[in-house]
């Protein structure tokens, strides 16, 4: 802020009179928010008519006494249900001014009252409450009835004639918005005060130039604004010395749609304070969160103690080498930019930020614009709250790549650590770099915010492995092979496994059924624990107190014990509900636990099973175990019947198996290239960043939850990084990417799905990137995409261009799925030119089943006579995520070039494929891929027959069903002389299929180049 800016800002600290301590009022207001919004019986029906009666019958009466000579020693205490009426009354506080002097003759203030919540002792105000009232409880439960016992004073009830039970409703979602660790903290309240404080300030601003505007508070804003109201007195006298007049508090509007009252008061609060201050009015923790989730019932369930997490489950699960991760929400903008050399337009200039180290929740970092040039734009991202933001101004060339200018540093510690203010804004120079030093130097002035740091919650992958066998490698699995025999690994998504679990049978002495335990293996230390148990036809779970039933209210089951109760429902419920559409709650591929105690009568949702990306999320360590159980336990049911499964409703169908001996290889990482799969709300919404991911650099100062976007960067300018992405962090419907022919560079041409996996972890999501076919320096890194990170099943093909120069280097062509993905085959068809060809194609992307599982390794016949032969990669037994495929490759005997020969299978199973290759092409690489990807199913081999006399045979097929089933292989027969000599035989044939059982199980797409 300039002079001017700081001399403004001193006045409102000093000149705005505020008589109560707010600070420690916020706090308690706070707790009481919180007790009654586990009474929700409160926010309407037949107890808050009563509660209602009561407040005007008998609180009102009764304050009205205290407050003219004090009837108990100390301060009254206010029934809960009294206050919260009192509550929402005080909030309106022209109308309780009024009503007070119309029955009372005077305002009843809060003076010497102390919340029901904030006390040790309520003997004396139970007493005198029942010598007044001795029909009348004092506290009104759920089990009270509706209907008041005492007879009812017509004067104290008739004179008030504020809509009480339309003011419950509106305050009824104000705890949701507030109710947030950052609220909590003393060091944020004290900047929320100072705050509200410049908001009054605008407003004596505007009513001394004779300006009515409709100024919109933020909610740190807002809760101070609340708590000063809920001292009657002090408001009315402050607000008569600084305005003169009571000042209204309307919160009746609600409509946050574009161009609405609500939208363009805020638009131009934030201008006004801003311009007067010189500091940001958005701010990281006190934003719009969004609507209120739907609740899961209506009905709370009443316990009597706290609950607490069984010791010997908490023993077992100090050995599952959890990492504990916290996390902040950040918001980050770029004020404007100053002493920039006179040969860069400054509307050229952007700014890019990373991290100095690994972070499970940033990449490859973001673009942020100056708000100076571009208008009001800025960031909004979880991060850890170590190591130090990088940020570097470029400058964007018609012609050539985005040049450096500079950068600079900012220590993460300074603006989360104990003794920040979790905010600042400050000038930061920069570190010239190359020929750009100028004097003075490039400075940048940078707006930063932060949440208090939050334990991040678990997310792991499941990764499928399958047992090996030579019969396997020519025969199809059979049922009971796939599930007795396989190991489904929990894995972060850097690859670190935390745990393994198999289910194995033994038969039962002198009968002739057999049981099943559920067994899990800790990688460290090696550790074998009995998990579950299937006896007398029903699952127990053996590592926790909870017992499974079958449940009576449209929950899937219910897992009991002394003090709690978890529920599972189907669909994304509470805290995991998506917010960019409507159709996600009723979601078969997710399952929701939502516990229910004395602290969260209503439920509070604990862990999510994403079915389709394989992907499991937990918020409470002591549950974990017994999700990673749960939710194994539904991804191995039979379809629908998954409830039965679990509660034990299915008949057993699985033979007694003793070849448990599977040999399951040892695969320590996943070579994970992209973001951690971050569990994400759709992010649509620019001011719901408390909780959600918000997309970098979106313009919209105050948004509603809409559809779902699409972000795709512009390509003109021969940088084009992240093309595509679905909507960010928040995931969506991806897009399809076409680069740009001329560009000089192409990293991850096109993500078909966003971090978090787009609508239900992304169905299918088939990526098509073409490649530079005339750049003269041209690379092309990670062309192309099935699904992005978080995403389901997906298969991505990137076609090169054939013209490449011979500076060109094709790095990782393409990947099926992207992180945290299910399976996805991909295909990738090199430049006929280019000098270096590395990974030239991944069956599935990183994550998606990738890494792991039990090759039988490739039978290679490599080139013996090739004057400069190189045989690189020569096959893979089995494709990313396991298997046992084994395919068998015999490569030409005259090839210049063998690499990557064959893969025998591809992620998660099927069997293996035969592929005869061209004998006497100039090159053959990549014949073909046999396999299906995900988990179990037959998956589909081909037989691929190359042309005996083609100049390039590449990628001959590649026949794959990605989720399970059928996937119907294809024998393609490519042409026996393309062209003559000079002829390309590219992507003979494809047959794959996405989702459960392969795009329906039929056959997959022919493509015939």
């Amino acid at each position: 802020m300039d002079g001017e800016q700081a001399a403004r800002w001193a006045a409102a600290q000093e000149e705005v009179p505020v008589g109560a301590d707010l600070v420690a009022a916020a706090l308690r207001q706070l707790e009481f928010l919180a007790a009654v919004d586990r009474r929700r019986w409160l926010y309407e029906g037949p107890l808050l008519d009563r509660a209602i009666r009561r407040y005007k019958a008998c609180w009102l009466p009764l304050l009205a006494k205290h407050t003219n000579a004090p009837v108990v020693d100390g301060p009254l205490v206010v029934p809960l249900d009294c206050e919260w009426i009192w509550h929402c009354h005080r909030l309106n506080p022209v109308q309780y001014l009024r009503d007070c002097k119309k029955v009372y003759g005077r305002i009843l203030n809060n003076d010497n009252v102390e919340s029901s919540t904030g006390t040790k002792s309520k003997i004396q105000s139970e007493k005198i409450w029942k010598e007044l009232y001795p029909e009348e409880p004092f506290e009104l439960e759920y089990s009270s009835s509706s209907e008041t016992t005492m007879d009812v004073n017509p004067g104290a009830t008739d004179g008030i004639s504020y809509d009480l039970v339309s003011a419950v409703k509106r305050q009824s979602s104000f705890y949701y918005q507030v109710g947030t660790p950052t609220m909590h903290d003393q060091r944020f309240l004290v900047e929320a005060l100072a705050r509200y404080k410049g908001f009054l300030y605008l407003i004596k601003m505007n009513q001394e130039k004779g300006v009515q505007r409709f100024r919109v508070p933020t909610y740190d804003v807002d809760l101070m604004w609340h708590t000063h109201q809920l001292h009657p007195a002090s408001y009315c006298k402050d607000m008569l010395k600084l305005l003169g007049k009571v000042l209204e508090h309307d919160d009746t509007d609600a409509d946050r749609s574009e161009g609405k009252k609500l939208d363009v008061g805020f638009t131009e609060t934030t201008e006004q304070f801003e311009g007067t201050f010189g500091v940001r009015y958005w701010k990281a923790g006190c934003m719009y969160r969004g609507n209120t989730p739907s609740p899961v019932t209506s009905t709370p369930h009443i316990f009597n103690a706290v609950g607490v997490n069984g010791s010997d489950t908490y023993k077992v699960q100090k050995g599952l080498n959890v990492l504990n991760i916290t996390f902040v929400e950040l918001y980050l903008q770029i004020v404007d930019i100053k002493n920039l050399p006179s040969a860069v337009p400054k509307e050229n200039v952007y700014v890019w930020f990373t991290k100095n180290q690994s972070d499970m929740f940033i990449c490859d970092g973001g673009r942020l614009d100056i708000s100076t040039v571009t208008g009001k734009t800025g960031a909004v991202l979880q991060c850890e709250p170590t190591g130090e933001l990088i940020l570097t101004v470029m400058v964007d060339q018609a012609s050539k790549k985005p040049e450096p200018i500079g950068k600079f540093s900012i220590p993460l510690q300074d603006l989360t650590g104990p003794d920040s203010k979790l905010s600042f804004e400050r000038w930061f120079e920069l570190k010239a770099h190359g020929g750009h030093a100028t004097s003075p130097p490039v400075s940048l002035r940078v707006a930063a915010s932060a949440t208090v740091p939050s334990s991040a919650q678990k997310v792991f992958r499941m990764v499928t492995t399958e047992p090996f066998s030579l019969k396997s490698c020519l025969l199809p699995h059979s049922i009971k092979d796939q599930k007795m025999g396989s190991w489904t690994r929990f894995v972060y998504d850097c690859g670190t496994e935390v745990i393994r679990l198999q289910i194995r049978e033994h038969k039962v002495k002198k009968a002739m059924a057999c049981n099943r335990e559920l067994v899990g293996v800790l990688k460290s230390p090696k550790e074998q624990l009995q998990l579950a148990e299937f006896k007398e036809n029903k699952w127990t779970l053996k590592i926790s107190n909870l017992s499974i039933s079958d449940s009576t209210d449209g929950s899937m089951l219910d897992c009991k014990d002394d003090n709690q109760l978890i529920k599972l429902y189907r669909g994304r419920k509470l805290e995991y509900e998506r917010k960019c559409c409507k159709c996600h709650s009723e979601d078969d591929s997710a399952v929701t636990a939502v516990k229910f105690c004395a602290e969260y009568p209503y439920g509070k949702a604990v862990a999510l099973l994403d079915k389709e990306s394989k992907l499991i999320m937990v918020n409470e360590d002591g549950f974990l175990l017994p999700w990673i159980t749960i939710s194994f336990l539904c991804m191995e049911a039979d379809g629908e019947d998954d409830v039965k499964f679990i509660s034990g409703a299915m008949d057993q169908k699985v033979a007694e198996s003793e070849s448990d001996k599977a040999m399951v290889s040892e695969t320590e990482t996943l070579k994970v290239g992209s973001a951690a799969v971050v569990p994400a709300q759709c992010g649509t919404c620019s001011t719901a960043f408390d909780g959600e991911k918000v997309m970098a650099g979106c313009k919209s100062d105050h948004a509603s939850s809409e559809a779902c976007q699409v972000a795709v960067a512009s390509c003109e300018n021969g940088h084009a990084e992240s093309a595509g992405a679905g909507a960010g962090y928040g995931g969506s419907c991806g897009p399809v990417v076409v680069e740009d022919s001329k560009a000089d560079n192409a990293k991850s041409g096109g993500c078909g799905l966003g971090c978090g996996g787009g609508c239900s972890g992304g169905r299918v999501s088939d990526t098509l990137v073409r490649a530079s076919t005339t750049a003269g320096e041209g690379q092309a890194k990670s062309a192309g995409c099935g699904s992005g990170c978080g995403g389901g099943c997906g298969s991505g093909m990137v076609i090169g261009g054939s013209k490449t120069s011979h500076a060109n280097q094709a790095k990782a062509g393409g990947c099926g799925s992207g992180c945290g993905g299910g399976c996805g085959g991909g295909m990738v068809i090199e430049g006929s030119k280019t000098s270096h060809a590395k990974s030239g194609g991944c069956g599935s992307g990183c994550g998606g089943g990738c890494g792991g599982g039990s090759g039988f390794g490739t039978l290679l016949n490599s080139s013996t006579t090739a004057d400069q032969g190189l045989t690189k990669s020569g096959g893979c037994g089995s494709g990313c995520g396991g298997g046992c495929g084994s395919g068998m490759a015999v490569e030409g005997s005259k090839t210049t070039e063998a690499k990557s020969g064959g893969c025998g299978s591809g992620c998660g199973g099927g069997f293996g494929t035969l592929f005869n290759s061209s004998t006497v092409a100039g090159e053959a690489k990549s014949g073909g891929c046999g396999s299906g990807c995900g988990s179990g199913g037959c998956g589909g081999g081909i037989m691929v027959i190359e042309g005996s006399k083609s100049s390039y045979a590449k990628s001959g097929g590649c026949g794959s069903g990605c989720g399970g089933g059928c996937g119907n292989g294809i024998i393609f027969n490519s042409s026996t002389k393309a062209g003559g000599e000079g002829g390309h035989s590219k992507s003979g044939g494809c047959a794959s299929g996405c989702g459960g059982g392969g795009c329906g199980g039929g056959c997959g797409v022919m493509f015939n180049a």
